[in-house]
Parts: structure tokens; C-alpha cells; sequence
């Protein structure tokens, strides 16, 4: 059965409470530079956390951390950059394929825009690829791509039966998850699996005509294409939307309000920026704001990473844009839960209706 990267990441992007350490370390292939970033990491931590821990808790608290320093041999396994997750009860160490800064955050949630802006970039896929007496299955995403398993049919199996066999084998994999499937193979043999195929998340047409095992990749590579164009439409989608949210009142771009709105369970999508942070603590329960110049200390976090946080856990929806792709370059927008007049709710949804008519 597979596990998506989403279920992987969710203890990260649900934990809160107590203290949390979040570091991203640029990975330019240089071990040495990358030590010397670890090591402003601990600097900073112990600067951060010297008032708040005795020095035996905070021994102990950056003990893996020190480990790490001394023996950094899982770096040279990470072709990426690299994120750094502790509490007391946890340490996880992870390969970030996406664009990051040298950073280190403490506060008593992780920081996790770069973690949402790798979930939104680097979309998992599968690939089936049908040959005339196998099938094999692929799991991808912009920067992997391996063989998970294949089923040879037997001679004397009928190609119905060869084709139900394979539903079966498909959604028993995806119990758990279900990453958009593409299809490769010969048009007819294609055609017999659609109409045994139950998996819902499956693409339109086949990816690609024919299939063999030693064209995969170059096949991954146009999946990846589409999955790039995908993702850019996704984010064109979510600020039209907004655009439309706002004409029926149903839209805000003032984090004071938004912060308020987010605490009531009101946001349904929060599109905000990843190249800005704004410092500062929320109040949980009313959503009151308090906002720093700096990040004072371990319990003040990034406001923008904190309601992101916080709109997920209650089932919403995040977005990460470039400051340059939201209008007049906000950090953040909101779009609320329908709850205005009829009137506007019927020409909302009509307008939602015209977006999914636009983007599929």
C-alpha cells in the first residue's frame, strides 16, 4: 500500500505546543558550508532558548543536532536542500527538494511554508505502463521516479481478466492515497483497462501510445510537464477565485480580519506568500494580533505560517505565491465560507462554475 508525502509530512505540519526548532539548510553540494550553516543553527537556538530551558534540557534538547555535527555523513546522501525538525519527543531530518533559505526558526509550532510549498510544487503521480503480457507501476514526482512493482499475466489469461486483475492490484495500492494516475500503452490495450479501471483519479487520455520499460523515463518527463502546467494553472485558478470571492463579500486581505476569521473556522482557502515573514503571536482565541519588528523570542513564530497551520488543521485549503503573484503584492488573501445572502451565493457559485469551466 503506498504512503503518500502528505501523510509523511502531516506530524509536521499539525504539531503545536511546546518548543519546536525548524531549520532549512541551502545544500550547494558543499559539506563544509553546510556544517557551518548547522552550526549557526545551534548558535541561534542556544541564543533563543538559553532564558527558556536550564542547561540540561537545552544539552538535551540539541543533543541530535550536535550528533549531526559531528558525524554528517546523512548529508552526502541529500541531493537537495535540507530541513531539520525537533521537539523533545521528535527529530526528523529530511531531504526539501525545492528552493530554500538558510534559516532557524523556534517557536511552538514548526515553520512549514517551505514544507507546503514542496507539497504544491512537486504533485506525486503515477505512472501504469501496459505492455502485452505485463503491467508495471511507477511512482513519481518532480524529482523521483521508481519502479514499484509488476504483474506478469499469465498466458492463459484473458485480456479482461488481465485488465481486472490490474484494477484490483491499483486500488488496493491506493487505499490511502491517490495520487493522479496517467496511463501508457497501446491505444487498444488502453482502452480494455478503462473500462475495468475504478481508480477516479485517473487522466483523461493515455500519456502516451506506446509503452516500454525503457522509455519510463522520458514518459515521467512529460508527465512532469503537465503536472508543472497543472500546478501553474491551480495558483491562476485560486486568485480568480478570490477575485470573485471579493465581489460577493466573501474575500479578505486584511490579516487583522483574516486572523479573526481563521480563529472562528471561517477561511475555507488562504493564498500567502513564502517570501515574507511577519513575527508576532496569534491569540487563539479571539485571533487578536501582536506583531514584532523582529522575531523576539521562542514563542513568536511567523504569523502567515501560523494561520497557514491553522486553516489546515481545520480542513481549509493553502495556496503558496510569490509576493509578485498576488495582487499588489499582499502576503496574504482569504477567501471565507459561504455564508452571505442567497442572492450572492447563486452568482458566487455561478462564478465558481465558470472557473472549473476555464481550468477543468
Amino acid at each position: 500500500m503506498l504512503t503518500s508525502k502528505q501523510t509523511s509530512l502531516k506530524p509536521l505540519l499539525e504539531s503545536e505546543n511546546g518548543v519546536h526548532l525548524t531549520a532549512y539548510l541551502a545544500n550547494r553540494g558543499n559539506l563544509i558550508e553546510l556544517k557551518s550553516q548547522l552550526k549557526t543553527v545551534m548558535n541561534e537556538s542556544y541564543e533563543w532558548l538559553s532564558s527558556a530551558m536550564s542547561k540540561e534540557e537545552l544539552k538535551r534538547f540539541l543533543e541530535p543536532l550536535d550528533s549531526l555535527l559531528l558525524d554528517s555523513s546523512i548529508f552526502k546522501l541529500m541531493k537537495g536542500n535540507i530541513g531539520i525538525f525537533r521537539t523533545f519527543d521528535s527529530f526528523r531530518v529530511l531531504n526539501i527538494p525545492v528552493e530554500v533559505e538558510q534559516s532557524c526558526q523556534v517557536a511552538t509550532s514548526f515553520h512549514v511554508k517551505p514544507l507546503l510549498r514542496w507539497l504544491q510544487a512537486d504533485r506525486e503521480f503515477l505512472l501504469l505502463g501496459l505492455e502485452e503480457d505485463a503491467a508495471h507501476l511507477y511512482l513519481g514526482s518532480q524529482d523521483s521516479f521508481k519502479l514499484i512493482d509488476s504483474i506478469l499475466f499469465p498466458e492463459f489469461f484473458k485480456k479482461n481478466e488481465a485488465f481486472a486483475c490490474v484494477n484490483d492490484w491499483i486500488m488496493e495500492l491506493t487505499k490511502t492515497t491517490h495520487p493522479k494516475l496517467f496511463v501508457a500503452g497501446e491505444k487498444m490495450n488502453v482502452a480494455g483497462l478503462n473500462q475495468h479501471l475504478k481508480y477516479t483519479n485517473t487522466a483523461k487520455n493515455p500519456i502516451s501510445n506506446f509503452f516500454g520499460q525503457h522509455n519510463a523515463f522520458n514518459i515521467c518527463t512529460d508527465v512532469r510537464k503537465i503536472l508543472k502546467e497543472e500546478s501553474k494553472k491551480a495558483l491562476e485558478k485560486s486568485l480568480l477565485e478570490f477575485k470573485f470571492a471579493e465581489e460577493g463579500n466573501r474575500a479578505q486581505k486584511n490579516i487583522f480580519q483574516i486572523a479573526k476569521a481563521v480563529v472562528r473556522g471561517k477561511v475555507r482557502k488562504l493564498i500567502v506568500t513564502d517570501e515574507l515573514s511577519i513575527f508576532g503571536t496569534i491569540d487563539k482565541k479571539t485571533g487578536g494580533l501582536a506583531i514584532h519588528p523582529l522575531d523576539l523570542n521562542h514563542e513568536d513564530d511567523c504569523i502567515l505560517d501560523d494561520l497557514a497551520q491553522m486553516v489546515l488543521n481545520q480542513g481549509g485549503e493553502v495556496v503558496i505565491a510569490k509576493r509578485d503573484e498576488i495582487p499588489k503584492g499582499r502576503p496574504i488573501l482569504a477567501i471565507l465560507d459561504d455564508d452571505g445572502a442567497a442572492l450572492e451565493k447563486t452568482e458566487y457559485h455561478l462564478a465558481l462554475k465558470a472557473i472549473q469551466e476555464r481550468f477543468g
